[in-house]
């Protein structure tokens, strides 16, 4: 069913927008900033914070514009002294009782009670009575509540009502008093938890991941997206002066996640820098590129050759590896595997897939494979394997039997890896090449809805690791070198570094 359109003035400039729009999303879609603090587009309106007041033509005083619905031919104003005037009222009354703790504050430097005391804000205090102190909590493992910061815009206890459905949160006392609490019995530790504390304006509730780690404006973030599951959410990472990742924060993309991630994906980083593959190898010792790609190429001519590669890998990794076997090795067969999965988690607003491959779409397309079903063709033949190349990259890879059952009948393994997995430690890789991590390299990604998605890498490689294309692309220059030299009847082959 359409939604009728309606004209409507902002500001004098006249627009168009669905009647079923309040007044705030009209200016926000329009490019006018109101302030606000309660309103968020993906929750209920609960009107509390009244900061986002604006003026309307024939109303007697200001309205709130998060809960005001749109009219044919209405007359907004976002500006003027009366409107100035009411959201400097609202913000006094925001911080009669709140505490003059920025400096240890982890919101500050993102905080909306600190940027809209730069407009709104009085330059002198007229409160002189005692502040009101309010509990401090630990919500779950995640999450801290510091109870005198929070402004009770309520945005948290919504989205455990609305959006995770687990309804741990509610408010407590009334008046000053009010403040957000845990119901008898709960505990903030649902896998959507984190988002209260994205959500939340103010540094009420916080990360203990997160907590007192560094200053905010002492990050520099780059966008990036989480390859932790099939949803492939839109993410900004934000890393310190050291290219280290300090915390994963989500991107809005109403196709995919809008503003929401699971904490899994947020905490997931730390494989980054932990037990990297740093140097490439060839029987268990570190060699140069070089080397290493010669020794693979010579295990690659063996008879019943396999490349495995998995769904965490890029499409065009997928492709680079489809032309080099058709060019240079088409006698070789290449097959597919995923991670192990796990039932979908569905909540009312959100579902966190229990496939845990962020490219099984990918294989799909571009190689025509269906990931589970070739892994466990492939382990049902009984025939030996010379060579696998097997093309991980799949960060606390567990070994599954369909697996075990592949590497127990293959003669020699090159593996194409991020770290030293129990893969490198099966006792028959021959040679290994260190790759990179989604956050060091470029790519696409296929997510469960057949949404292609670009990402690109928002940190400096952390070991000696190459790009999948790069590394194939390598050795079929390698392979045309030594074919150029038979031809011309010269034994010295000149290989790229």
């Amino acid at each position: 069913m359409s939604v009728k359109e309606v004209k409507i003035k902002i500001d004098d400039k006249e627009v168009t927008v669905p009647s079923n729009w309040t007044v705030i999303k009209a200016c926000h879609e329009n490019g006018v900033d109101v302030p606000h603090y309660c309103y968020h587009p993906d929750l209920s309106i609960a009107g509390n914070c009244r900061i986002c007041m604006v003026g309307v033509k024939g109303a007697p005083r200001p309205v709130v514009a998060c809960a005001q619905p749109i009219t044919e031919n209405m007359e907004v104003t976002t500006k003027g002294k009366d409107i100035e005037e009411a959201r400097k009222s609202v913000m006094e009354f925001l911080l009669i009782n709140h505490p003059l703790d920025c400096p240890e504050c982890d919101q500050a430097g993102e905080c909306r009670l600190q940027n809209y005391s730069y407009t709104y804000g009085r330059d002198h205090g007229r409160f002189h009575e005692e502040k009101v102190v309010k509990s401090k909590a630990t919500m779950g493992p995640h999450v801290k509540y510091w109870g005198s910061r929070c402004i009770v815009c309520t945005r948290c206890v919504r989205f455990t009502d609305e959006v995770s459905g687990t309804g741990e949160l509610g408010v407590i006392y009334r008046g000053d008093k009010s403040e957000i609490a845990l119901f008898p019995g709960q505990t903030l530790d649902n896998p959507l938890s984190l988002n209260t504390v994205d959500i939340c304006p103010v540094g009420a509730l916080v990360s203990s991941d997160f907590l007192f780690q560094t200053r905010v404006w002492n990050l520099h973030s780059r966008p990036s997206m989480c390859s932790d599951c099939a949803v492939g959410c839109n993410t900004r990472v934000d890393m310190d002066a050291k290219d280290n990742i300090k915390r994963i924060v989500p991107r809005r993309n109403d196709q995919v996640n809008k503003e929401w991630m699971c904490d899994y994906g947020r905490l997931s980083f730390p494989y980054v820098r932990e037990n990297r593959l740093m140097k490439p190898m060839v029987d268990g010792q570190d060699a140069p590129y070089k080397d290493a790609r010669k020794a693979a190429l010579a295990l690659l001519k063996k008879k019943n050759t396999v490349i495995l590669v998995s769904a965490w890998n890029s499409n065009e990794a997928f492709a680079a590896i489809k032309e080099f076997v058709e060019q240079n090795l088409p006698s070789a067969s290449i097959a597919g595997y995923a991670n192990t999965g796990r039932a979908d988690e569905v909540f009312p607003g959100f579902t966190i897939s229990g496939d845990k491959n962020p490219n099984r779409k990918g294989m799909q397309e571009v190689l025509g494979i269906d990931a589970d079903a070739s892994l466990k063709e492939l382990a049902a033949d009984k025939e030996r394997i010379g060579t696998l190349l097997l093309v991980h990259n799949i960060p606390g890879y567990a070994i599954t039997p369909e697996m075990k059952a592949v590497l127990d009948r293959t003669e020699s393994v090159i593996l194409m890896d991020l770290a030293k997995s129990d893969l490198l430690k099966y006792g028959n890789v021959a040679v290994a090449l260190p790759t990179l991590t989604t956050f060091e390299k470029s790519g696409t990604f296929v997510n469960k809805d057949g949404i292609h998605q670009k990402f690109l890498p928002v940190m400096e490689p952390v070991n000696f690791g190459r790009h999948e294309v790069e590394m194939f692309n390598n050795m079929a220059h390698d392979i045309k070198a030594e074919s150029a030299a038979v031809a011309a009847g010269n034994g010295a082959v000149k290989v790229k570094a």
